[in-house]
């Protein structure tokens, strides 16, 4: 399945926004920003992300039949997922795009570029596949399932410092931090619920012994 889109992260965006108590104008251009930034960043997540060999696995090894019977785990980036670099030019111009431009909104997409790397490198270090993935014929054969992590309140303080790091210190910077964290959560928790593990990973007894792709 795809990765979550934009178009499904704006319409609660938009709550965030509002519950975060970011009420001008410019609110709802900051909710679809940050939707689009966070929608981009998981698809590029998927057609990146790998699940590392040494799954634990208990299959016979004269049919080649059994199941994993352990997590799968992320590589981390930069291999493994997009990085704040990739991501800062393609939010600027998110931003620009709902006319947030000028020095704080450059500002503005560094700290929202971070925050997704920030993402990307916390769901890899702590989301894991789930056990109980079919085997038949020494490879995979059904897909694997992700578990999903919540991100929002260490992605918040982090958000924190990485605006204040880009000189965005008035009394909406921890509103941003909110609903941004947020946004990005709820974009993370969906990609755990709609991507999965592609079957066809060579699984030999003991343990998977090549790296596994998301679809």
């Amino acid at each position: 399945m795809p990765a979550p889109a934009a178009s499904q992260l704006e319409g609660p965006a938009n709550g965030f926004v509002k519950g975060a108590g970011i009420l001008g104008e410019d609110g709802p251009g900051l909710a679809k920003a940050m939707a689009d930034a966070t929608g981009l960043a998981l698809t590029l997540f998927l057609s990146m992300a790998m699940v590392m060999p040494g799954i634990p696995a208990a299959v016979d090894p004269i049919s080649g039949s059994g199941a994993t019977g352990g997590p799968g785990l992320f590589m981390p980036p930069p291999a493994g997922g997009p990085g704040a670099q990739q991501l800062e030019g393609p939010v600027q111009g998110f931003l620009s795009g709902q006319g947030l431009r000028g020095e704080d909104a450059g500002a503005l997409a560094k700290v929202i570029a971070a925050t997704l790397g920030q993402a990307v490198q916390l769901f890899t270090a702590q989301a894991q596949v789930a056990p109980g993935i079919a085997v038949a014929g020494f490879v995979t054969a059904a897909p694997g399932l992700l578990i999903p992590v919540p991100l929002a309140s260490t992605l918040e303080n982090l958000a924190k410092g990485f605006l204040q790091q880009n000189g965005l210190r008035g009394d909406d910077a921890p509103k941003i931090a909110q609903a941004l964290s947020q946004v990005i959560d709820l974009g993370f928790t969906m990609f755990a619920g709609q991507a999965m593990v592609s079957p066809g990973i060579a699984c030999p007894p003991g343990a998977s012994a090549a790296p596994g792709r998301l679809m």
